[in-house]
């Protein structure tokens, strides 16, 4: 028999990290999504974790954390234990905001899909194609609302990008999410949208809503004869991609098992039927790659927005 005071003199005894990270994981996980459910990156956020449960053998709950344009839940993830055990699914980081450089409290490990961000318009706009749609907003600076996901999210930056270079005015209404953008169109609270694919796409095959382009450099897999704005508007793209992120200082070990199993689960045939009959297209990158092309990503959006006067503090 052990005595109390012998038990109370033992040494504690403590896991190293890197022992952690060998067993990895070993219990739940936390996926971050930072904007409401219901819009695009909560679908793609769902659907994907999944199978990323099953491929690492351990549950996965999903954690909706909206506000500020993803800012809340990005910083959440940052503050967090680098365990592998909390992880963001969020849209790549494009912006720095308020002195927050998302860089700065997470790595971007494995990018696991896109979608399309498409023009859409209410049945009170009467345009059917872009053409006719910039005549009719140059006929009427500022009197078209559009709805975004929030302020400096990827449906704000796109609508941003369109007045820049079609020379018109919208005027941007900021929800805190998709889905409530999308309640807003459908009311006429809003009369436009650069909505994500998975948000628009039941209420376009039901004609309750109108698509004119879609705002990516290539055309979408699920809507072949949707032309691009870049169609109508030469240089433009503007598209929505998905990423799987750690806090930083998360072992090395843990972000390669998280890259190779985020690779496995986009490869799945069914996880790919999946997200395009949802509007989502599997699109893997990571390492170097993903790196510079956040990278570059962030200095084209902080440049669309100092042509366009946008302080991003004050957005």
């Amino acid at each position: 028999m052990i005595k109390r005071r012998s038990l109370l003199a033992a040494p504690l005894v403590m896991v190293p990290p890197p022992v952690l990270a060998e067993t990895w994981p070993n219990r739940p996980i936390r996926v971050v999504v930072p904007f409401p459910p219901g819009g695009g990156t909560d679908i793609a956020g769902r659907l994907i974790s999944a199978k990323l449960a099953e491929i690492l053998g351990q549950p996965i709950v999903i954690d909706n954390r909206g506000g500020a344009g993803g800012m809340i839940g990005t910083r959440a993830v940052g503050q967090s234990a680098a365990d592998g055990y909390t992880l963001l699914f969020n849209g790549t980081a494009s912006i720095v905001r308020d002195g927050f450089d998302p860089r700065s409290a997470v790595d971007h490990v494995a990018r696991a899909a896109i979608t399309h961000n498409i023009l859409v318009v209410n049945q009170h706009v009467p345009v059917s194609n872009v053409n006719e749609f910039i005549n009719y907003l140059r006929a009427r600076p500022g009197q078209l609302n559009h709805g975004t996901a929030g302020p400096l999210t990827s449906q704000h930056l796109a609508a941003v990008m369109f007045d820049l270079m079609a020379e018109t005015k919208m005027e941007n209404v900021h929800y805190r999410g998709t889905g409530p953008s999308v309640a807003g169109i459908l009311s006429n609270e809003v009369q436009v949208m650069f909505g994500s694919m998975s948000a628009v796409l039941p209420l376009i095959n039901e004609g309750k809503l109108k698509a004119l382009a879609t705002a990516s450099e290539r055309r979408s897999i699920q809507m072949p004869i949707l032309p691009r704005v870049a169609d109508f508007i030469p240089g433009y793209g503007a598209e929505l991609t998905y990423s799987y992120c750690t806090p930083i200082g998360t072992p090395q070990s843990i972000l390669r098992k998280l890259e190779n199993a985020v690779g496995e689960a986009v490869h799945s045939p069914a996880l790919i039927n999946s997200l395009q009959t949802r509007g989502f297209e599997p699109a893997f990158e990571s390492g170097e790659s993903l790196t510079r092309a956040i990278d570059l990503d962030m200095r084209r959006w902080a440049d669309v927005l100092k042509k366009a006067g946008i302080d991003v503090n004050q957005a």
